[in-house]
């Protein structure tokens, strides 16, 4: 497994914590949930030919690092959004928190034990 670091909000931080109780996951987990649910809706993210995005700035420089080991696979989807989305894995799962956090609470589907990335298909026109 590749180990790497996300900057987090503290909110952020917070909110994965909470749903990692609420589903009996760990925060790993979780977050590897939320990049999944960006997958469905990927063409919301696409970014063209621009620099990568990064997460706002935070002047009281509330952040946390959250140290996280992606598989194979995984770290390929990762890296996948980043090249064609043109924002940083950080962004990524900051935007994913406030777009399906809760739905994903709520939805029993997400609950399965893990998501498998082996076959995946990404465009762009």
């Amino acid at each position: 497994m590749l180990r790497t670091s996300i900057n987090m909000r503290n909110d952020i931080f917070i909110r994965i914590g909470i749903a990692a109780v609420r589903l009996r996951k760990s925060q790993r987990e979780v977050v590897i949930m939320l990049l999944n649910r960006i997958r469905g809706d990927f063409n919301h993210f696409q970014g063209g030919f621009t620099l990568v995005r990064y997460q706002p700035r935070d002047p009281r420089k509330r952040w946390h690092c959250f140290p996280i080991r992606f598989r194979e696979a995984e770290n390929e989807l990762v890296a996948d959004f980043r090249k064609l989305g043109r924002f940083s894995v950080s962004y990524l799962v900051a935007m994913a928190t406030d777009r399906y956090l809760e739905e994903m609470l709520q939805d029993k589907k997400s609950r399965h034990n893990y998501a498998k990335f082996a076959h995946y298909a990404i465009g762009q026109r």
